[in-house]
């Protein structure tokens, strides 16, 4: 080899890290992601309007990944759209009117879950060593 070669080593090491680090940042960021959406279903069920109480015991989270807010099935999907939207005798309003706007509002608590998520990872991660 001549003497002014380059060797990289620890390239395989590397390439697994980095597959860990991620797979671990998305963990961490789904179980962040869950706790602000868990927040964001119960501003939603608290503020919908209440008749029999189905649609606001309706509201749910999926735990994904990826992680989401939603009117669930049953009686209450067949007017959810319409609390939530209107239309045909209710104002029309393309944001929504509850699970939209609250969840627009927790933007900032996703933005920092998913800085917290992937500093608190990317610090605590043990490389692979290279051989």
């Amino acid at each position: 080899m001549p003497s002014d070669a380059i060797v990289v080593r620890g390239w395989p090491e590397l390439a697994e890290g980095t597959t860990l680090l991620a797979a671990s940042i998305e963990r961490d960021t789904t179980q962040r992601f869950a706790g602000v959406a868990g927040q964001v279903a119960g501003q939603v069920s608290s503020r919908v309007p209440v008749v029999s109480g189905a649609l606001a015991g309706s509201v749910a989270v999926d735990h994904g990944p990826p992680v989401s807010v939603g009117f669930g099935g049953g009686a209450a999907s067949a007017y959810a759209g319409w609390i939530e939207f209107g239309g045909k005798g209710r104002p029309y309003l393309p944001g929504g009117r509850y699970l939209l706007p609250a969840a627009l509002a927790a933007e900032p608590q996703v933005v920092t879950a998913a800085q917290t998520s992937a500093t608190t990872q990317t610090k605590g991660m043990q490389w692979p060593t290279p051989k």
